[in-house]
């Protein structure tokens, strides 16, 4: 445990990992799912462990057995996606070729999440991402399958984030496979205090909709249902990266 603080504290209080610590992180994070007595190779033992060691609360989680949904969560650190997989089984989430293209890394996380990865400066990469989307909903096999989209691209705090900022292709691929989309808003995860998330009522949209607004709105909404919401401690990259024409990190 010792040795993954003080990787958490290298890292800064983002918890922000690069290619070479992410994969030093999840083999610290794995001998303290083992020093819990639990085998991190199971996905059901991985997630136990992971919430209890961040203290992860769900709150008005939706029915993921009966529905498709589009889950668009806030962004505060690289645990969200490492939690949330957990949290949403048979999610599809869209994640940094960064971390995807990282083959020592894709060993843990091809045990446990189902990645698509996306080149963030690829308009290419962009338009092949929504056209595999919508094949993935029109597969009509399996009824509870849902994608996750992080709208702010890249870690940041959307109390901050200015409109433009805010990707749409979650809205996208909503309308063209006609999926409701599920705001969420998470807590940057913490071994101290309690990391919740909470769950928004699924939206459906239409073309017209301003999905930017509706996004920002609705991820206000959930952050102030919750008593004294903690706010994301950020590293200066990822607090000076809210504007239109800001590099993505």
């Amino acid at each position: 445990m010792e040795n993954f603080k003080k990787l958490i504290e290298e890292t800064g209080e983002t918890y922000a990992f690069n290619a070479e610590t992410s994969v030093q992180g999840f083999v610290l994070l794995f001998e303290v799912i083992k020093e819990m007595g639990l085998n991190p190779l199971i996905t059901s033992e991985l997630r136990e462990g992971l919430f209890r060691l961040f203290n992860i609360e769900l709150i008005k989680v939706p029915d993921l057995d009966n529905s498709r949904f589009i889950f668009t969560p806030n962004h505060v650190s690289d645990f969200d996606a490492i939690v949330l997989g957990l949290a949403l089984p048979k999610t599809r989430i869209v994640a940094k070729t960064d971390w995807t293209n990282n083959e020592k890394l894709r060993k843990f996380l091809d045990l446990h999440y189902d990645l698509y990865g996306l080149d963030r400066s690829s308009l290419q990469s962009l338009h092949i991402l929504l056209a595999d989307a919508v094949k993935y909903f029109e597969d009509k096999t399996k009824t509870n399958k849902h994608f996750l989209v992080f709208s702010q691209g890249t870690i940041s705090d959307f109390n901050n984030n200015s409109v433009e900022r805010i990707s749409t292709i979650a809205h996208k691929v909503a309308v063209n496979a006609d999926v409701p989309v599920v705001n969420i808003f998470i807590e940057q995860v913490s071994l101290t205090y309690p990391t919740r998330i909470v769950f928004d009522e699924p939206i459906k949209l239409s073309r017209k909709d301003d999905f930017r607004s509706i996004w920002l709105e609705r991820e206000l909404v959930l952050q102030n249902s919750i008593d004294s919401a903690r706010r994301p401690k950020l590293t200066h990259k990822h607090s000076n990266n809210n504007k239109p024409g800001d590099l993505f990190f």
